[in-house]
């Protein structure tokens, strides 16, 4: 795909609009719900946002690059864990959090866009960088915390662990194409927990 080839490549020059930053971020998601990624075009965005398409190529130099912004966005107040939490109800609300973005329209597009993509393109490393490594680490931060305060098992892995949690809900979105509700989350919890608790 040669859209994923260059993400976050902004030109130099005169400093975003926040306001305008915002309008076109939000016209992308709102077009990605009404019509889906084929369908969507940056003339589409500028006429929704009321800005110039030069105003958008100045800042993304392609629409995938648009979307992965939305999505980034749209996930930065969204996707955290608790400080003063059960192990389990962390993961329940984090998993149910996640599992609303990626249900998404805006979500399942990123989601496609980098399946569809090789692992090396832009859009897969950005996606990881940006998206999966802190979301990742957080995990690993409540599942040891939750090893010390006995919660689980001084044994776990917590590499497979954080795998065991999130790797079924993308094979899920991607492979099986369904979505994924409040039942799965908490049958997928219970499973987890039954392999991990002490004792």
């Amino acid at each position: 795909m040669a859209e994923n080839k260059r993400l976050k490549q902004h030109s130099p020059g005169r400093p975003r609009s926040a306001a305008s930053e915002t309008a076109i971020l939000n016209a992308t998601v709102d077009l990605l719900e009404e019509s889906g990624y084929e369908a969507l075009t940056i003339e589409a965005i500028a006429q929704r946002a009321g800005v110039g398409k030069s105003t958008i190529y100045r800042w993304w130099p392609n629409k995938a690059s648009v979307v992965f912004d939305a999505f980034l966005t749209s996930t930065e107040t969204s996707l955290y864990f608790l400080e003063h939490s059960t192990f389990r109800d962390n993961f329940r609300q984090q998993l149910q959090s996640l599992a609303t973005i990626l249900n998404s329209a805006l979500g399942r597009t990123v989601v496609g866009l980098v399946a569809g993509s090789g692992e090396d393109s832009e859009i897969a490393v950005a996606f990881h960088k940006e998206f999966l490594k802190s979301r990742r680490e957080d995990a690993i931060r409540v599942i040891e915390r939750a090893i010390v305060e006995a919660e689980i098992q001084y044994t776990t892995n917590m590499e497979i662990i954080a795998d065991m949690f999130y790797g079924p809900i993308y094979y899920r979105l991607l492979i099986q194409k369904k979505v994924v509700d409040s039942t799965f989350i908490d049958t997928l919890l219970d499973q987890v927990m039954k392999s991990i608790c002490r004792d």
